[in-house]
């Protein structure tokens, strides 16, 4: 959630200053889209590292919690079997 609000934080952050950038540009029209085409790439290409961080620490949380999952699961066998042995051996 928190993540969210940072990205439409940082969008909301380039539209007012493309407005801004938009109203006081002293250059030719040519050159402030070229110049706005540099800047919106370079936010694109933030954006995604932003995105491509948070998605690896999404995937890196998940195999965290899998291998957790799967050495208790492997515990819980173990003494199943062994709790499975012992009740045999009492039956004898």
């Amino acid at each position: 959630m928190k993540s969210a609000k940072v990205i439409f934080g940082a969008l909301a952050g380039v539209a007012v200053g493309i407005q801004i950038g938009l109203l006081i540009a002293p250059e030719k029209g040519k050159d402030t889209r070229k110049k706005l085409s540099q800047k919106g790439e370079e936010y694109l290409k933030d954006v995604n590292g932003q995105l491509d961080h948070l998605i690896k620490g999404f995937s890196d949380k998940f195999d965290k919690l899998n291998k957790e999952i799967t050495a208790v699961a492997e515990e819980t066998r173990s003494k199943s079997n062994e709790w499975l042995s012992q009740a045999k051996e009492k039956a004898k």
